[in-house]
């Protein structure tokens, strides 16, 4: 029986001769797999690509079902500088997206930040914190403060990975955190470089935290 969901084109590796394999993400099953014959012939290959919303059909009986057909439903364009920004967050899902998650929620925000990309000046580094914040949300580890804390404007704080913010008593605040900016981080409005860096830093921890054989490598690319 064929089953048509939508969903986005995430990563495609080749499969035997003439074959790939698309990983795509759909709001029902997360990241799954198809087969896509006659890479080199089909000529509908030309019309599929990443960052798009497409209707795939499959059978998912398989375990490795055939691609039998996909429309386009909307298409998303961003400048061209956001591109590796957008494999990242590609690659972000492809590895991190396991069985028991909110799966439509987190398809939600995938296309909401694409429709963001299309419309706005933030820098890399930015954008990617947006979506990372977001996604650790959606699987359910929220950065956040530690119950016995309160955020102080002009105290500073660091990350404990089992509590989360505290006020840091040290006189050493390199990689401490004002909590003026904390604030601008829970309301998705921080724009200092040097807070988002050491923020992604702590984010990337908590990543390999839940998946300790993690690898990304777009982060490196921007």
């Amino acid at each position: 029986m064929l089953n048509t969901y939508n969903g986005f084109l995430i990563h495609t590796r080749d499969y035997r001769e003439t074959s790939s394999i698309l990983n795509i993400f759909t709001s029902e099953g997360g990241i799954e797999s198809v087969i896509f014959k006659g890479k080199h012939t089909n000529k509908d290959r030309f019309r599929l690509s990443i960052f798009n919303e497409y209707t795939f059909t499959f059978n998912k009986k398989y375990s490795l079902p055939y691609l039998t057909k996909f429309e386009l439903v909307s298409e998303y364009i961003f400048n061209k500088k956001y591109y590796l920004l957008g494999l990242y967050v590609n690659e972000l899902l492809y590895k991190t997206l396991k069985e028991g998650y909110d799966f439509d929620k987190i398809y939600s925000h995938y296309r909401e930040f694409l429709i963001y990309l299309s419309d706005t000046n933030d820098s890399l580094a930015r954008l990617a914190l947006l979506f990372e914040k977001s996604l650790l949300q959606d699987l359910g580890y929220e950065i956040s403060v530690s119950d016995n804390e309160s955020l102080i404007n002009n105290k500073y704080y660091y990350y404990d990975y089992t509590e989360g913010f505290k006020i840091d008593s040290s006189s050493e605040t390199r990689n401490s955190i004002l909590g003026s900016d904390l604030e601008s981080f829970f309301t998705n409005t921080l724009t200092s470089d040097k807070t988002i860096s050491n923020i992604r830093s702590i984010i990337r921890k908590v990543f390999i935290q839940i998946y300790p054989d993690l690898n990304l490598l777009g982060d490196k690319l921007f």
